[in-house]
């Protein structure tokens, strides 16, 4: 299946949110904080050209940038 993977910044409202939605349909998944990890924040900018977070992974493939309406 892949793990699943929610890239978010520190005080991000749209991340909270799309986390919380996660955590209640019962899905687990990672968070890495791009704001403690440069890497991190590096990767996902190179690799799927986000430059917004919340970024959502799913065994290595791009699944959603933003919240569910687009927003973040």
């Amino acid at each position: 299946m892949g793990e699943i993977v929610i890239y978010t910044k520190t005080g991000c409202p749209y991340c909270r949110k799309t986390m919380e939605e996660y955590r209640a349909k019962g899905i687990p998944f990672r968070e890495v904080n791009v704001s403690e990890n440069p890497e991190a924040r590096d990767l996902i900018k190179k690799k799927f050209g986000a430059d917004r977070v919340p970024v959502i992974v799913k065994g290595g493939e791009l699944v959603q940038v933003g919240d569910a309406s687009g927003m973040g």
